[in-house]
Order: C-alpha cells, then structure tokens, then sequence
C-alpha cells in the first residue's frame, strides 16, 4: 500500500499511514496523535506505530499529541519521504514505478517476512531464511528475474510504458 500526504493526519489517520508500505508526505503536511488530548488512548494505532516509528518519538507524539510536520514525520519513521508539495505526484509515481518492478509472489512473501516477528534461535531462523531463498530462487518468478537481469531485459511482470 502507497500513501500521499498533502494535508493534515491525526488520530487513526495516522495510524492508516503507519500501515501502508510507503508514505509520501508534501512539505505542508500535519501529523498528531490526538487522542490523549480527548481522553482516550492510540491503542489500536499503537500496533502499527510503534513497529514503523522510532521508539522515543512515537513515545513522545503519542504523549504529548503535539502536531508534527513532514520533515519529523520523516525522521521519525512514519514517513517515508518528505517532498515540496509540487514534488508529491512525481514522488508517488517514482515508487509506484519502483515497486511495480518487483515481482508479485516476491513482493507479497517480503511483506510477510517484514512483518513478521523473528522467533527461535538465529541459527532456526537462518535454516528458515534459507529454505525461503532457495524456494524462490528455483520458482518460476525467480528464473524468469535471473533470466531477465541475464539478458538485460526487464522482467515479464514489469509493465510496459
């Protein structure tokens, strides 16, 4: 999921962006946690906040429910790139045009793997990231990509302008 930010984000706006893969952000946009500021608390949000954000920001946000700009949204995690405002249509179809060159069956076991929470020992989680490798190096996605990057072509899944 990609995001465009052009104006303000608060409460479960943000959390919605916190969720998506990629978050573009115009300089003007506005981002706060406002809910403690109403007696209540980002606990649902918390669950994709806390993962994507850095630790003692989104604790400090989250707290205070002061309103942040792009360039902290950025540096704090949330956002992924801050751009001048009249940069945000360009920004967005460079990482569209970025992840439609990934393939599909790739892109979504990525997703999952980023997402999920390592368990077992290092040594158990190598032997499961290795039989993952290796399952996608010999699938069909895999050979196709191998061959691609071989002949300097681009992949079958890359859509053609």
């Amino acid at each position: 999921m990609l995001a465009a930010v052009r104006g303000p984000a608060r409460a479960g706006g943000v959390g919605l962006l916190a969720a998506c893969d990629v978050v573009v952000a115009g300089a003007s946009a506005t981002f706060g946690f406002a809910e403690v500021r109403i007696g209540v608390v980002p606990a649902i949000i918390s669950a994709v906040c806390r993962p994507r954000m850095l630790p003692h920001a989104v604790h400090r946000l989250m707290l205070t429910g002061e309103v942040f700009d792009a360039a902290t949204a950025a540096q704090t995690g949330l956002v992924d790139l801050a751009v001048a405002d009249d940069e945000v249509d360009a920004a967005v179809a460079a990482q569209v045009r970025a992840l439609a060159a990934g393939a599909p069956a790739a892109l979504a076991e990525t997703k999952r793997l980023l997402r999920s929470t390592p368990t077992g020992s290092l040594a158990d989680q190598f032997g499961e990231l290795l039989g993952l490798s290796a399952w996608f190096f010999a699938s069909a996605e895999g050979q196709e990509g191998i061959a691609a990057f071989r002949e300097k072509r681009p992949a079958s899944w890359v859509p053609q302008d």
